[in-house]
C-alpha cells in the first residue's frame, strides 16, 4: 500500500552558503507514515519539529535528501507543480487560525477551492462548515466569532479540498482546556474517518492521544513509537531538555499549552 509520506535522509540546513551562519534544523532523518494513522511530533522548543513540518507541508524545500508526497518526490516539482500537490492532497490547521478578517466564515472556507478553480465551491465550502458543525455561523466574519468557532472555521477550510493529510500546528495552543478537547475530538473524528493526521503539539496529553509520536531533539529523532510510551520517556528527560509542555497524564483537565504559530522561517 502506497504511503503518504516516505522521509529519507532528510536535512534542512539554514545559511546553507555561510559555514560560520548555518544551522542544521533538520539532521538525516528517515522515516514513513502509514494511510490514515495519527502521528504526533513532540520535542523541546528548537529542536526541527517546525522546520519538519513546514517541509511536510511543501511550504519549504530540504537541503538533501527525500520527500515522497503520495509517491512523488517533492524535489522533482516546480512551484507550479508542489502548489497544485500541496492544495490536492495537504490541509493545514494552525495555532493562531488564520483567517481572513474581512471575509466571512464561508468566504474562508471557500478559499482553497478558488485557487484551484472548483466547481460547486460555494456548496462544498458550506458542507464543510457544516461538518464541523457551524452552517448556522457561515455569514459571521471571525472578529463575531468565538476561539473555538475561529478554529473549526479552519478545520473547515483544511478539509473542504478533501485531502488526504491534515498537518496541525499546535491547534488547540490558544483555546481554553474544554474548547480544545472539542477541536482535537473533532480532529479524530477525522482522522477515524481516513484522513491522515500529523501534529506538532508541546501538549502532552494531545500527543498521548493519538496513534504515534515522534520526539525530536537537535533535528534529529530520538524516539518513534506508540505515542504513550514516547510521551513517558520524554516526560522523564524534560529536565534534561530545559522546556515546559503540559501535563501528559489523563489531560481532562489541563488547559492546551500556548506556542506561538509557525511559518516557513527558521528552526522551532
Amino acid at each position: 500500500m502506497l504511503r503518504p509520506v516516505v522521509i529519507e535522509e532528510l536535512s534542512k540546513v539554514y545559511n546553507a552558503g555561510h559555514a560560520e551562519l548555518a544551522v542544521r534544523a533538520v539532521n538525516r532523518i528517515s522515516f514513513s507514515i502509514d494511510k490514515g494513522q495519527s502521528v504526533a511530533i513532540i520535542g523541546a522548543s528548537g529542536c526541527g519539529k517546525s522546520s519538519l513540518l513546514n517541509i511536510l507541508g511543501c511550504l519549504d524545500r530540504p537541503t538533501e535528501g527525500r520527500y515522497l508526497l503520495e509517491g512523488r518526490n517533492v524535489a522533482e516539482l516546480d512551484e507550479d507543480e508542489l502548489a497544485r500537490l500541496r492544495n490536492r492532497h495537504i490541509g493545514f490547521v494552525f495555532q493562531s487560525f488564520n483567517l481572513l478578517p474581512r471575509m466571512t466564515a464561508l468566504e474562508n472556507v471557500e478559499l482553497p477551492l478558488l485557487y484551484g478553480a472548483a466547481k460547486g465551491s460555494h456548496a462544498r465550502a458550506a458542507a464543510a462548515l457544516g461538518r464541523v458543525g457551524l452552517a448556522d455561523r457561515a455569514g459571521h466574519k471571525p472578529t463575531e466569532l468565538s476561539g473555538g468557532q475561529k478554529q473549526r472555521v479552519a478545520i473547515a477550510r483544511a478539509i473542504v479540498t478533501a485531502p488526504s493529510i491534515l498537518l496541525c500546528d499546535e491547534p488547540t495552543g490558544a483555546l481554553d482546556s474544554r474548547t480544545g478537547r472539542e477541536v482535537l475530538e473533532l480532529l479524530q473524528a477525522l482522522n477515524r474517518e481516513g484522513t491522515t493526521l500529523i501534529m506538532v503539539t508541546h501538549d502532552l496529553a494531545v500527543a498521548r492521544s493519538l496513534d504515534r509520536a515522534l520526539h525530536m531533539r537537535d533535528g534529529i529523532i530520538k524516539a518513534d513509537g506508540p505515542s504513550a510510551a514516547i510521551v513517558d520517556a520524554f516526560v522523564a528527560t524534560q529536565g534534561e531538555e530545559g522546556d515546559v509542555v503540559a501535563s501528559s497524564k489523563g489531560g481532562s483537565g489541563d488547559a492546551p499549552s500556548a506556542a506561538g504559530a509557525t511559518g516557513a522561517g527558521g528552526p522551532c
